[in-house]
């Protein structure tokens, strides 16, 4: 499984340090041309990226699953003071019981 990270130098340097081929980017346009590119080499399993980016990576997500396709998974990583994969997560759920989840 090869796994790549994008993000900003900081980002992409640690994740490099445990394998992940690093992709820096500097801008949201250059992030979605990079994701973009990585998921049509289909040479990843698994994309790390800041938590910043979950808007960013919605439409691109989403086409994935209705194609069927199960890699690459998307993980987020959570950056201080962003709960935005926490709200998608109670917004997913709410949708699939049917009932709005408070926590």
């Amino acid at each position: 499984m090869r796994v790549a990270a994008v993000g900003d130098r900081i980002f992409v340097s640690v994740f490099g340090l445990i394998g992940a081929d690093r992709f820096k980017v500097e801008s949201d346009e250059e992030f979605l041309s990079t994701v973009t590119d990585l998921i049509r080499r289909r040479e990843y399993s698994m994309i790390i990226v800041p938590e910043r980016y979950l808007d960013l990576t919605k439409e691109i997500r989403s086409k994935l699953v209705a194609e069927g396709k199960i890699e690459p998974i998307f993980a987020f990583v959570p950056e201080k003071g962003l709960n935005k994969r926490v709200n998608e997560l109670k917004e997913l759920i709410s949708l699939a019981i049917g009932l709005k989840l408070e926590i």
